[in-house]
């Protein structure tokens, strides 16, 4: 397991992440030769086709990451073990700290067939939400805490949107502990949206479990919701909501997980944007949505 250890935000998480994933690999006896960058965003994604398996590398942003992915690991073996669809964590000790970051190992599933889709989710929701917990103690959600650290720590916004952000997010923090909640609390994944859908041979899985905790139910489906800014169409939104069940737009509190949910697309942004200028751009484009209330497009990475 990961030791605790200090919050570390690496300068150019691209090229600590592949020091971190060769470190890691060669502690846990993983062949990490040709290993191949498949996505980098709030996280590193890369393919170990040697050990036909995939290494996420996450920097270490506070002293809990280590709990957050030690708990992450225990959920989903537990729910591969009970057969619910979900990636594997690798058989090997994990977490693994290396230059700052949390590195993990799962079993590679090659993308073949169609993309899954948001009734996939809604599906898959369902099944989820109506578990037994699990013999693993969850942490409670905490709703915009990571983006309460990137608002800190952020070198691509100025000292006035670093104001303003921090105000807004106080106020989301203050509204959100003020609702009430229409669906039964309960072992939520914490970022259920369909860019962290999977197939395997036999359908489709779910992925990324590290926000995995103890919610509201309505935080698993709010982020579909939301995906009208990336392009989602109304179609596949009914879908959703036709697989999963209840439609949480005539709750009282929809407006305010979705604006949580809109600023905490910003998190891996205000990170890491001072080093890119595409993501620099989508940055200042979201921020003027959050200020002035638009609903522009945004683009997804």
């Amino acid at each position: 397991m990961l030791e605790p250890a200090a919050a570390a935000t690496p300068t150019d998480f691209r090229a600590v992440a592949r020091l971190a994933l060769s470190q890691a690999a060669k502690v846990r006896g993983l062949n990490a030769r040709d290993a191949r960058l498949m996505r980098l965003f709030a996280t590193a994604v890369y393919h170990l086709p040697e050990a036909d398996a995939v290494a996420r590398i996450a920097p270490v942003t506070s002293i809990d990451t280590a709990e957050r992915l030690d708990t992450s690991v225990r959920v989903t073996r537990w729910l591969h073990d009970i057969g619910f669809t979900t990636v594997e964590p690798l058989p090997v000790d994990q977490p693994v700290a290396s230059h700052g970051c949390a590195v993990t190992f799962w079993r590679y599933l090659p993308q073949r067939g169609p993309v899954p889709k948001p009734a996939d989710l809604g599906r898959l929701l369902c099944q989820l939400h109506e578990l037994s917990p699990p013999p693993v103690q969850l942490p409670d959600h905490q709703p915009l805490r990571s983006v309460r650290q990137a608002i800190q720590s952020s070198q691509a916004i100025s000292e006035d949107e670093r104001t303003w952000l921090s105000d807004h997010c106080l106020q989301l923090q203050n509204a959100y502990r003020s609702l009430e909640f229409a669906l039964p609390a309960g072992m939520i994944h914490g970022d259920a949206y369909r860019g962290n859908l999977l197939r395997d041979r036999h359908g489709v899985v779910l992925a990324d479990w590290d926000a995995v905790s103890n919610g509201p139910r309505e935080v698993d489906l709010i982020p579909t919701f939301q995906a009208t800014r990336f392009g989602l169409q109304e179609g596949e939104r009914d879908a959703f909501i036709a697989a999963y069940g209840p439609d949480i737009r005539t709750w009282a509190g929809y407006q305010v997980l979705h604006e949580i949910r809109e600023l905490s697309t910003t998190s891996a942004l205000l990170r890491d944007a001072h080093l890119d200028a595409t993501r620099h751009r989508e940055l200042k484009t979201r921020l003027r949505s959050l200020r002035v209330g638009d609903d522009r497009p945004w683009t997804a990475f």
